[in-house]
């Protein structure tokens, strides 16, 4: 039997497509955060800041990723894992500082100046246009074998190696990048959306 399709009549309200369209949106975000959040773990992880140590490079709530695979250099900012540490408060389990030495590097500060010596070389006064505040002067400072010598960018209130000494290399668990701390603005917004999308459907 052949199906007769009656046409529309002139006073007949049309179908809003605004429905589909809104649902569209919401699958496109949904499979955009999918797959965003599946890089972003495979490659990077974020660090929520906690603190005004490292001010103004970065503030208390921001948010910034770092690199799981990284070989950490001097001047980097680094993330170090501290769980294992009775130097930090309780429940402290990792910390964002900036490397400033490595092993077999003598350090001190004189004036509010960093000085570093790597090993046979020559003391050199460090150029850091990020720190807040002054370094407290201290004296010679030579970080052992696999360890490391780490500041915090706020000088004034960081609890860093010039209060709890060297740490471990191997607790370093992340590098920021320098793109990382340019897209702090959107790495915040971000973060803070994805994880209200991922509330509201868990």
């Amino acid at each position: 039997m052949k199906t007769i399709h009656r046409p529309r009549m002139l006073n007949e309200p049309r179908k809003s497509p605004a429905p589909y369209i809104a649902a569209a949106v919401v699958i496109v975000l949904l499979l955009a955060v999918l797959c965003l959040s599946f890089l972003r773990t495979l490659y990077t992880f974020a660090v929520v800041v906690s603190g005004s140590s490292m001010e103004d490079t970065v503030r208390d709530g921001d948010v910034v990723y770092a690199l799981r695979s990284f070989t950490a250099e001097r001047g980097d900012i680094i993330i170090i894992d501290v769980s294992g540490s009775d130097d930090f408060s309780a429940g402290t389990e990792n910390i964002i500082k900036r490397l400033i030495a490595k092993e077999g590097d003598t350090v001190k500060c004189e004036n509010g100046v960093v000085y570093v010596r790597p090993a046979g070389g020559e003391y050199t006064a460090l150029d850091e246009p990020y720190t807040k505040g002054v370094t407290p002067d201290f004296g010679e400072v030579t970080v052992r074998e696999g360890e490391i010598f780490f500041l915090g960018d706020h000088r004034n209130v960081s609890h860093d190696s010039t209060e709890v000494g060297t740490l471990r290399y191997s607790d370093i668990i992340g590098v920021v990048p320098d793109w990382a701390i340019s897209i702090k603005g959107f790495t915040t917004g971000w973060e803070n959306f994805r994880a209200a999308l991922q509330n509201m459907f868990s």
